[in-house]
């Protein structure tokens, strides 16, 4: 069998576990990206430097390859069109395909995507300079269209005044666009980690509870703690999404819980961080189940995966935490996974820590710093 070379868009974490995998399967993986000095690099995996809207050196790459991947979304659409045209003309596989990442990173192509779907989703309404009328109920968020993440580019408006005062400083060139969306005062967040592979076969570990802590995933608690036939709900609205997008690969969908209610929030069409819980479940993880689905060489399957906590580590007090963190590491149902950033900035994402037990066993000392 040929020796298949991989590679990835983007040199976070995320690429950096998807090669971890790769590499233990005897694929060959590169990235392409931006970034100098990032966790990709760590692991030794050779690194293009370039930007996204950089063409010339981007079709460079890709003809050394023959399989892409994503490991993030806001990558720019003049690019995504790119290799949507590369690939007509080429034998690259591209995986997911460009357009999901279109609509994942425009929040009113999602929103619209979805509504065409039949999805339940939070009631939305188009901002633009053009556009500034909205008949929703008070209180709304009010998102950037694009390139927000963990609360980034989010407002929350609870009066006309507020509006107005939004309003005052919202179109500084005119070419801003927002999503204004009904604040739902849900019961709780989960997500649904699939991966779907080339023949559309789908696998799922079911839904995954999120706590979130300054708007940035803090735990994740799998098994969620919602009922059965709730979560197979959630399951089966995440499948249907993945069929509507032909999409192949893992990816992680949000959703909100109210009652009996499920609202789908958004999607990200790549592994996710409410799935890195996946590496010390005791079954296989999100990230081989990527690498699987894209390769098409080997089929992995998910088999009655263990309660599973997960805790990111961000950089706020991040050297205190780290000595909380070693503390933890003397019960050996801590796993450690640290992504070699090199300065732990307020707000940025350091590592994770996996407590291999069900919620009501974690130490306080996790669910505090």
């Amino acid at each position: 069998m040929k020796k298949l070379k991989v590679g990835v868009l983007g040199s976070g974490q995320l690429g950096q576990m998807m090669a971890e995998e790769a590499l233990h399967h005897g694929i060959d993986f590169f990235c392409y990206s931006p970034d100098a000095h990032s966790p990709i690099e760590k692991i030794g995996v050779p690194v293009t430097k370039g930007a996204f809207s950089d063409l010339a050196n981007l079709s460079d790459f890709l003809r050394g390859i023959d399989i892409l991947t994503f490991e993030f979304e806001n990558i720019p659409k003049a690019t995504l069109d790119f290799l949507t045209s590369f690939q007509s003309k080429s034998n690259i596989k591209i995986y997911p395909n460009p357009q999901a990442l279109v609509i994942a990173q425009d929040r009113y192509l999602e929103k619209s995507h979805l509504k065409k779907l039949g999805l339940k989703t939070p009631n939305f309404a188009l901002l633009n300079k053009t556009n500034q009328v909205c008949n929703l109920p008070f209180p709304w968020i009010i998102k950037t269209l694009r390139f927000g993440y963990d609360g980034k580019g989010q407002t929350k408006i609870n009066s006309m005044e507020d509006f107005r005062m939004f309003l005052e400083s919202a179109f500084k060139s005119g070419d801003e666009e927002y999503l204004i969306e009904e604040k739902i005062n849900f019961d709780l967040e989960v997500s649904v980690i699939l991966t779907r592979f080339i023949d559309g076969k789908v696998q799922s570990f079911g839904t995954i509870e999120n706590i979130h802590k300054n708007h940035i995933l803090d735990l994740s608690i799998f098994p969620a703690r919602i009922d059965g036939a709730l979560s197979d709900q959630t399951v089966k609205i995440a499948e249907a999404l993945a069929e509507s997008l032909g999409y192949v690969g893992t990816m992680g969908v949000e959703f909100f819980i109210k009652g009996t209610e499920i609202y789908l929030n958004e999607f990200a069409p790549r592994p996710h961080n409410s799935g890195h819980f996946s590496q010390d479940c005791g079954s296989v993880s999100q990230f081989k189940l990527h690498i699987a689905a894209i390769t098409d060489q080997f089929r992995p399957t998910i088999q009655h995966p263990k309660p599973t906590v997960m805790k990111n580590i961000i950089g706020d007090k991040y050297q205190e935490n780290m000595t909380i963190i070693f503390e933890l590491l003397r019960d050996d149902r801590y796993v450690l996974h640290l992504y070699g950033k090199e300065e732990g900035r307020v707000g940025r994402k350091m590592g994770h820590l996996n407590f291999r037990g069900p919620i009501e066993e974690v130490s306080p000392m996790l669910i505090t710093f």
